[in-house]
């Protein structure tokens, strides 16, 4: 899996209330190849659970066949703001933001920002009914 690849709709993990940009980009999508989605069972627009050792998210499927086979990509910083505060979810980030699955021991973290660095991490995905 790799992650933490900006929408162009939006910017780190704002604007997602702004209408006409929500609209271009309504879901968080993980992206599979065909013959990835296949062997996962899940097809194009289906959800899925991405997981990690660290957690799981939510993750609505889009099929891509430019990506190397074997590799789940995770977008950056989803949540809801439409959701009512308060709900436990933290406005939908449980749920569907790539931190909660993004390790954070040594092994995947960059030293000079402390942040995660963007190689490859072990995921499992699976589809959600």
């Amino acid at each position: 899996m790799f992650m933490g690849v900006r929408d162009d709709e939006f910017f780190q993990t704002g604007h997602r209330h702004i209408t006409a940009l929500r609209s271009r980009k309504p879901e968080p999508l993980m992206f599979v190849t065909s013959a990835d989605a296949a062997e996962i069972g899940v097809a194009e627009g289906d959800w899925a659970e991405v997981i990690t050792s660290q957690g799981r998210v939510k993750l609505k499927t889009s099929i891509r066949n430019d990506m190397q086979q074997g590799t789940v990509r995770v977008p950056h910083g989803w949540w809801l703001p439409e959701r009512e505060e308060g709900d436990g979810t933290l406005s939908g980030a449980w749920e569907f933001a790539d931190a909660q699955i993004c390790p954070d021991d040594e092994d995947h973290l960059d030293r000079e920002q402390g942040i995660p660095h963007m190689k490859g991490i072990a995921c499992r995905v699976q589809k959600l009914t």
